[in-house]
């Protein structure tokens, strides 16, 4: 697994298409559904993914940590939504919480972490055994 972290609109899809799939099938977690993502070699807006999963009274870090084995392989995408003013709704901080938790889950058990910033990666994290 590898996952990629930045900005909204930073280029991480891009990056991603370019450097581990060409032609591999990219699942938007804005606009399907958590449960079909597994079929597809790049699934991005990971944060949507933690959003669907709260509305469906699911805890996402629970949810993530028993289908790690489902990610092995695939291409991780998520938008960073911490930074920035803390949001006034209850409900949007329990998002950015929880989304913050899945992506320290996800890193720690990712081979590779990239952070995409303005197109350029920079490697947070690399491990080549398990690459």
């Amino acid at each position: 697994m590898i996952l990629i972290l930045g900005g909204r609109y930073q280029g991480k899809t891009a990056y991603a298409l370019k450097n581990y799939g060409s032609g591999t099938v990219v699942f938007d977690l804005a606009g399907q559904e958590i449960t079909g993502m597994y079929g597809a070699g790049i699934i991005v807006n990971l944060q949507e993914g933690v959003r669907q999963l709260i509305r469906m009274d699911i805890r996402p870090e629970e949810y993530f940590r028993d289908n790690l084995a489902k990610l092995a392989g695939k291409i991780l995408v998520g938008t960073e939504i911490g930074c920035g003013i803390v949001p006034v709704e209850k409900a949007d901080r329990a998002w950015r919480d929880e989304t913050g938790r899945v992506y320290q889950l996800l890193a720690a058990n990712a081979q590779k972490v990239e952070r995409v910033w303005a197109g350029i990666p920079v490697t947070l994290k690399s491990d080549p055994e398990r690459c």
